[in-house]
């Protein structure tokens, strides 16, 4: 069953589908339906990510005939073969800022997010400061070795705000916890490309009561689908006026109905789950709550997991602050997991591990069985620091890599 949230206009549809059809990549599926005047926008494909990746050229073929420019950004992949995606240089900001205003004229941002490498977020925030008047002080992600100076540097400029990943946020916060400093006067906290939940929002909530939240969600591809603001809860979004959402089984498909769009965003399946619901915020318009990824389950030494069922586990031991999964030569038959844990100060590091250990191995469903005949294929480890992607600066709950573990760093029994 499809749920919709609002009547997709019969012009608005044939629009977005002329701007589909216009690339041969796409043409062939989507052809059929201009000449039907009783399509709806139900009886249209699904586009998944898959297929956009192999309209590229087109999608780039579009853009240079387009009467405004474009970025490219990448949205994930590996270096050698990044998915890609192309956005109006206008970034839609002019739009997004009638419905989402975080910033004034008064307000100084400290843009914490990654610049270059085809990273959006840090080009989107500099915008969305531009338009507000703000002064902007466009930084990018620092070492925590610099991270005092910085601090410092940005409390003598007397700033009020600042952008990042949750995860970066409470590795600020948490920096300035470890050393004793006092906190920067930021009153308000802009997010966006991961969920501001569990580690982040526990030490924002501890550390910075007074902070006002204010995150938008969505994709590179689809651009921002939906704001939130200091009264909405951190899983909810008011979707935008030119965003189209519908919920299909459970799933998050969008439309972008812009006339800048340039990627052929036609119920384009983001990769969430989510529901339609009334924001305690007080706003009439329905909104969005994005319940997790349509996809999460990976599979390890042959059964099929949750990921967040070994991590939600681990973090129940007492100390374990943040947990994060390590696939080593995944998929291959040697393959091993590590997890990985942060753990407050003082907490014995081996009890940890061991208790860590036994009780994902026994509450995590056949995973204990799965590894009972090679007990080295699953270890538990407490870091100092979890890996960190460098060019996003998001804090991902799992990672996968070729390099075999140091054997001195496991702890099998």
């Amino acid at each position: 069953m499809t749920l919709v949230a609002s009547g997709l206009p019969s012009a608005t549809l044939r629009e977005v589908l002329g701007r589909v059809t216009a690339i041969p990549e796409l043409r062939p599926a989507y052809e059929q339906f201009l000449t039907d005047d009783s399509v709806t926008l139900t009886d249209l494909p699904v586009l998944t990510k898959e297929k956009l990746a192999d309209a590229l050229e087109g999608v780039v073929r579009t853009a240079r005939a387009r009467p405004h420019g474009a970025y490219v950004y990448g949205s994930g992949g590996t270096t050698g073969t990044p998915r890609l995606s192309l956005v109006p240089t206008g970034m839609f900001v002019p739009e997004i800022v009638r419905h989402w205003q975080p910033l004034t004229a008064d307000d100084i941002l400290v843009n914490f997010n990654t610049p270059g490498r085809m990273w959006s977020s840090h080009n989107f925030f500099n915008a969305v400061a531009h338009h507000a008047g703000a002064v902007t002080v466009p930084l990018g992600s620092v070492e925590n070795d610099e991270l005092a100076d910085w601090l410092d540097f940005v409390d003598r400029l007397g700033a009020t705000a600042l952008d990042a990943p949750p995860s970066q946020i409470a590795r600020i916060l948490e920096f300035c916890a470890s050393v004793g400093r006092p906190l920067p006067a930021f009153r308000k906290l802009l997010w966006t490309g991961e969920g501001y939940s569990g580690r982040a929002a526990e030490i924002t909530r501890r550390l910075m009561p007074d902070s006002r939240l204010y995150g938008v969600y969505g994709s590179t591809e689809s651009w921002v689908i939906g704001v939130n603001e200091p009264d909405c809860p951190v899983d909810t979004f008011h979707v935008l006026p030119y965003q189209h959402v519908e919920i299909q089984d459970g799933v998050v498909l969008v439309t972008n109905t812009h006339p800048e769009c340039v990627n052929p965003i036609l119920r384009y399946r983001v990769g969430d789950l989510g529901r339609f619901v009334d924001c305690p915020c007080g706003r009439s318009d329905r909104a969005l709550q994005v319940l997790g990824r349509d996809d999460p389950q990976l599979k390890f030494v042959s059964i099929l997991l949750l990921p967040t069922d070994i991590t939600e586990v681990a973090r129940a031991v007492p100390g374990v602050r943040d947990v994060q999964l390590v696939l080593f030569r995944h998929g291959r038959p040697d393959e091993r997991m590590e997890v990985r844990l942060l753990v407050e100060p003082g907490t014995p590091r081996e009890a940890t591990e061991d208790l860590a250990r036994r009780r994902v191995l026994t509450q995590v469903y056949k995973l204990g069985w799965a590894v009972g005949s090679s007990p080295d294929r699953f270890t538990v480890r407490v870091v100092d620091e979890l890996v960190v992607n460098q060019q996003t600066q998001k804090t991902p709950l799992v990672v996968k890599t070729e390099t075999v573990p140091d054997p001195a760093h496991s702890n099998e029994n």
